[in-house]
């Protein structure tokens, strides 16, 4: 990390409003717990203003609403966004070699941009493009006709397949598989017959892939990954899938084949989604939810299957009362039993 400006430099960058010393000098960034001298920290949240008379930072992030004596403050409207941005100053992009390295394979017909970077070890196959300022990292396969956009990152051991174009400004992280076969079979008798899986992958400019996803080719149609889309670790996306906009997905999320999104769409983790699935924009589904019907209104959604939260928290109340009912049920059978054999008695 390499950080040395005056309070007021990363308030004129930032658009922040400061009150306090403008040449107080920031060092070093650092939550806000063990920040010390020269350090820059944030507030996200105002209901923990208290920490402010407790940390040692030179200097804190805060919301337009948040005032303290003693300390210097850059208000902002996102204190968590505008650390991020600052994070951004102080560990810059790594300047990466352009070229091809000893090593790396490249089939006679594929296009490399002169400003593109390919390590050795890695594979670049027949008709593929590389393009300006991207990175190839060891152990990529870059396949038979695949397009790699302008400055993307594609690290280690990366598989893309037949087909697969990328947009710009994209990153891969390291062991996931784009443009893997579908899962397609129709059965003949007591057989599975394989579809064939000839569609490929789209991913849009800005999309982030997190490690060990499998993304799917389309088994005619492309399987597409809407722009600004991020992926956590571990996320299966079905061949077919065409996932909208701005979409966030967490970890070990699987969306069966031919799932439409909208835009800003929000898995959980350990989500599901069944096949042939349509969700409205701004859909939020909470974790270990699974989705087996279209969802047309934007909110939260619980459960299995997925429904409205707030019919979700009536079912699990009712859920865990479940044991105090069975005993009140039981002991309304024993009531009607004793008042069954009073009544015969009389009889």
């Amino acid at each position: 990390m390499y950080l040395s400006l005056t309070l007021a430099q990363i308030a004129e960058k930032l658009g922040a409003k400061l009150i306090g010393d403008p040449n107080a000098m920031i060092t070093g960034l650092c939550g806000i717990t063990d920040a010390k001298a020269g350090d820059l920290t944030f507030l996200a949240n105002p209901k923990y203003k208290s920490q402010l008379g407790q940390t040692a930072a030179t200097a804190v992030m805060v919301g337009p609403e948040v005032e303290a004596e003693g300390i210097n403050l850059l208000q902002i409207d996102n204190p968590r966004l505008a650390f991020a941005r600052v994070m951004g100053f102080a560990f810059p992009k790594k300047e990466e070699l352009p070229g091809i390295a000893d090593g790396a394979f490249v089939h006679p017909t594929a296009q490399i941009d002169p400003t593109a970077t390919i390590y050795a070890g890695a594979y670049i196959g027949e008709g593929a493009t590389v393009g300006p300022r991207t990175v190839v990292y060891p152990g990529c396969y870059v396949g038979e006709k695949v397009k790699l956009g302008e400055d993307c990152l594609i690290h280690p051991n990366v598989s893309l397949m037949l087909g697969t174009q990328v947009g710009n400004r994209v990153v891969l992280n390291a062991g996931t598989v784009v443009g893997s076969e579908g899962f397609g079979y129709e059965r003949d008798g007591d057989k599975h017959f394989k579809i064939p899986q000839v569609g490929a992958v789209v991913i849009e400019d800005d999309v982030e892939v997190g490690s060990l996803c499998a993304i799917d080719r389309g088994s005619i149609q492309a399987t597409v990954i809407g722009q600004g889309t991020k992926l956590d670790n571990l996320i299966h996306i079905a061949h077919n899938c065409q996932l909208g906009p701005n979409n966030l997905i967490l970890s070990q999320a699987g969306l069966a084949g031919t799932v439409k999104t909208g835009t800003n769409v929000y898995f959980a983790g350990q989500t599901g989604c069944f096949d042939h699935i349509k969700i409205a924009d701004y859909v939020q589904v909470g974790g270990r939810a699974v989705v087996t019907n279209d969802i047309e209104e934007q909110g939260l959604y619980f459960g299995y299957p997925a429904r409205p939260h707030a019919e979700w928290q009536k079912a699990s109340v009712m859920f865990y009362k479940t044991p105090e009912l069975q005993k009140r049920v039981v002991e309304l059978e024993k009531q009607v039993e004793a008042l069954a054999l009073k009544l015969e008695g009389k009889g």
